[in-house]
């Protein structure tokens, strides 16, 4: 697989858009060529298995037209997910099964452990559930163009770790895609891709060297020293993270397409409600519209609703991997949605609104939230459940309280990151006017010239110190 942050890619990506915008009328061609190739980098069983994963859905959607469409829709959500499992949790489900029972199963499907999970699997996977979920509540019409519908399966800039697009968003724009702004376009693109850049090239990737080290040696942790294993993997998450989406963003704009923006600053939420509006935001939507709300939402009553939250955040957390770190992560997440649901209610009887929206109540908030997430992303992180959860005591029961030069340092490096989140959720809300002066200053030659140079130097220097972007094992 070739990677965004690599040379490599780069001088892929601008004789690519050379010829796209050189030869308009094939540009639908050439994104579908592209995307497989790019695909294909990660191996040919597992491009000719999407491939045929994606026609399989193209039929399906048509088949949501004829008179058994409700056949025809539960054929490809299982069809999806049986792929999604046979790859992903045959493993897991197996080991479960060896413990439950007793028997040695591995042994007698040797194949099993020579599984390779394909890339992107779970995101595509949700894509092409969602379409289908659509085209059969007839929400957007089945695609009748093949090419259109491969390229909203695979486009290259997102399909290894979203952000997971709708048939409704994406398709429309493929079927438009004579038809560009190429000034804006390129403005917007450029300017989304430096920023990614700067993210995971001089942030996550600074972070993830200290963040693996303090994992690695969390045996020997204490309290203070746990917490900063924490804090460090919680902002290496989020820039690695952001910087994959906001590069998946910038590409897809230097093409012509809008994809959804996946973050909006998630460590100034003050609970879970909003961290979920403001984290993986294409995923948490997803979540919502084709697992909680199927599951009956808020429709049946406080109980029924907590017990949905639960079981679409621990499949959340199960989607992200086959381990129960992730599964414990998910839950988690979902008694801390119950949680402030039944926080919520209590508050509103209390009357003390005016104490409640201040400015200090949402500090307070904020600083009590961050610090319930940095625990969920113990679990996430942790390689053993045995490895969480001795952390975790380690967090909330004081062990070897020990303060000194080394983890002040660590400390003010975290306090700077917060600061730096603060900076960007400032620059996000001020986005336009901060646009419009950078407009004014500088003609489009030179901001395209001073975005590209900045690129450049980004990638050179950061040559054999960069690591793999850490959504790509889901």
């Amino acid at each position: 697989m070739m990677f965004f942050q690599t040379p490599e890619f780069f001088f892929c990506l601008f004789v690519v858009l050379a010829i796209y915008y050189l030869l308009p009328r094939g540009r639908m061609v050439l994104l579908a060529a592209v995307s497989l190739a790019f695909y294909a980098l990660a191996g040919l069983g597992p491009a000719a298995l999407f491939v045929g994963i994606t026609i399989a859905n193209y039929f399906l959607g048509k088949a949501l037209l004829g008179p058994h469409k409700k056949r025809f829709l539960w054929a490809g959500i299982i069809l999806n997910v049986a792929n999604l499992v046979f790859f992903k949790y045959t493993l897991f489900f197996l080991s479960i099964a060896e413990k439950v029972f007793n028997i040695a199963l591995l042994p007698k499907i040797p194949f099993v452990a020579d599984l390779v999970l394909p890339v992107g699997i779970s995101f595509y996977t949700f894509q092409f559930i969602s379409y289908l979920v659509d085209v059969y509540q007839q929400k957007i019409p089945p695609s009748q163009n093949l090419l259109v519908f491969w390229v909203f399966g695979s486009f290259f800039p997102h399909v290894v770790s979203g952000p997971i697009m709708r048939g409704g968003e994406l398709i429309p724009q493929l079927e438009q895609i004579q038809t560009l702004e190429i000034r804006q376009n390129i403005r917007l693109g450029l300017g989304y891709l430096a920023m990614g850049l700067f993210k995971k090239l001089l942030i996550a990737d600074y972070i993830a060297v200290y963040a693996n080290n303090f994992f690695a040696g969390s045996a020997s942790l204490g309290t203070v020293e746990t917490w900063i294993a924490a804090y460090l993997y919680t902002f290496q998450l989020y820039f690695d993270f952001s910087a994959y989406s906001e590069m998946a963003v910038g590409i897809a704009y230097l093409f012509g397409i809008k994809l959804n923006l996946n973050f909006k600053t998630p460590y100034l939420s003050a609970n879970a409600t909003e961290f979920w509006r403001r984290w993986h935001i294409t995923l948490s939507t997803w979540i919502r519209d084709y697992i909680y709300i199927p599951l009956g939402g808020s429709r049946q009553g406080e109980l029924r609703k907590y017990l949905n939250l639960f079981l679409a955040m621990s499949i959340s957390g199960l989607w992200h991997g086959a381990a129960f770190t992730f599964v414990i992560w998910g839950m988690y997440h979902g008694l801390l949605l119950i949680g402030h649901n039944i926080y919520r209610k209590f508050k509103a009887r209390l009357g003390l609104k005016r104490f409640f929206n201040s400015a200090a109540y949402r500090f307070l908030s904020i600083f009590i939230f961050f610090h319930l997430t940095c625990i969920g992303w113990v679990f996430f992180r942790a390689s053993s459940l045995q490895q969480a959860w001795q952390m975790v005591h380690r967090m909330v029961i004081p062990y070897q309280l020990n303060f000194s030069a080394y983890t002040g340092k660590f400390l003010l490096l975290i306090a700077g990151l917060y600061l730096l989140h603060i900076v960007e959720n400032w620059v996000r809300e001020h986005a336009a006017q901060i646009g419009g002066a950078w407009e004014r200053l500088f003609p489009p030659p030179l901001r395209a010239l001073a975005y590209t140079a900045f690129i450049l130097v980004l990638i050179i220097f950061s040559q054999g110190q960069t690591s793999d972007f850490i959504y790509f094992k889901f």
